[in-house]
């Protein structure tokens, strides 16, 4: 194998795939990149044995082959080198970079020792969406998972088509977000859903920022492939079933609270620091319902009350929450004003937009 590119394209091949390598010490191959052409194509490999990340690197092929290359060693050449244009050629064991006034041999090892790399049938089950569109459900219901070894189908990111909708889900049992899509024509007509797994749906906020095309989905039982024009992503999907999680969503709201997004997130904020460990903060609507006080104490520490004017319908409360919790359910919406609904104080509560639909984050308070 014999290719010649320019250091630009590496840096951004590597910066593409390396999240992918394994820090599993007893495999050494998957700290490699596999290198290799493909119909007229050079694409770098990483993979972990759960998820493998492809990226096509523009650059001349001069002779086709593949090789694999520790990252470690590869990675801080090619991205230490003042020259542009990289010579990358495959000798015995070896692979040689040079430019015009530099040359190393890195020793390689076959691709032939290199994970298969798991093939999916491309003709069926296949989604096609805007990119930054799917990017922007998928952080959306991201906040609100979290890793677990203990719970493995909470620990990741349900993905549902049904019926021209695409459904993203998350919770970590103290907190729920659901993202609602109408995609028009789509292909898949059966009912049909996934876990992605926590770390993949965590790599894919990185491997679709900034893409503006469209990516494509083909979901098989036990794996999903996630493509572009220029890289893939294929992973392992979580084996479960997602919690029945429709019920816990409040069908009616009896005291809703209109209030500025930017000042509730500061008031939040201000809270945490007199919060303690106990990450709790009050917030209270009184009897004139024209403002929504957030107060948190702690003995050690102080404590801060902060009245925000709200609209507001309903009768008046009083309800704790995690301020984590609460702060993150905000981020999700970039309208300027947010609701808060509520029920009962040990009742699940509802932050959601003024006029951004298909989107509802739910977050359950702490009981006193």
């Amino acid at each position: 194998m014999k290719l010649i590119i320019l250091k630009s394209n590496i840096i951004e091949g590597l910066n593409a795939v390396e999240r992918a390598i394994s820090s599993v010490a007893n495999l050494p191959i998957l700290k490699n990149l596999l290198i290799k052409t493909e119909n007229g194509r050079i694409l770098f490999t990483c993979t972990n044995l759960e998820i493998a990340i492809t990226q096509v690197v523009p650059g001349k092929i001069i002779e086709d082959g593949e090789i694999t290359v520790p990252v470690s060693v590869f990675a801080p050449v090619a991205k230490n080198l003042n020259a542009e244009r990289i010579s990358l050629e495959v000798k015995e064991k070896q692979i040689l970079v040079t430019t015009d006034n530099y040359e190393a041999s890195i020793q390689a090892q076959s691709a032939k020792d290199f994970p298969i790399i798991p093939g999916i049938n491309e003709k069926e089950n296949v989604i096609k969406m805007s990119a930054s569109r799917f990017l922007e459900a998928l952080q959306n219901v991201f906040v609100a998972t979290q890793y677990s070894e203990i719970r493995p189908e909470i620990s990741g990111v349900f993905f549902r088509v049904f019926d021209n909708e695409i459904i993203l889900a998350a919770t970590d049992s103290f907190r729920l977000a659901e993202r609602i899509m109408k995609v028009e024509n789509l292909s898949i007509q059966d009912d049909i859903s996934m876990i992605i797994p926590y770390k993949t749906a965590e790599e894919l906020t990185r491997f679709l920022s900034g893409e503006v095309a469209d990516v494509e989905i083909f979901i098989e039982q036990n794996q999903v492939l996630f493509k572009t024009s220029s890289k893939q992503l294929i992973s392992r999907l979580v084996d479960g079933s997602f919690p029945e999680y429709k019920a816990i969503i409040p069908k009616q709201i009896q005291n809703e609270a209109t209030v500025n997004k930017n000042e509730f997130v500061n008031a939040i904020k201000l809270a945490s620091s007199f919060s303690g460990k106990g990450n709790s903060v009050t917030i209270s609507i009184n009897e004139n319902k024209k403002f929504l006080e957030l107060s948190s104490s702690d003995s050690s520490l102080g404590e801060n009350h902060y009245k925000i004017p709200i609209k507001f319908k309903g009768e008046a409360f009083t309800i704790v929450f995690n301020w984590r919790y609460l702060l993150e359910g905000t981020k999700i919406y970039s309208t300027e004003e947010i609701i808060l609904g509520v029920n009962s104080p040990d009742r699940p509560a509802v932050l959601k937009s003024t006029n951004e639909t298909g989107i509802v984050y739910v977050v359950m308070p702490i009981k006193s």
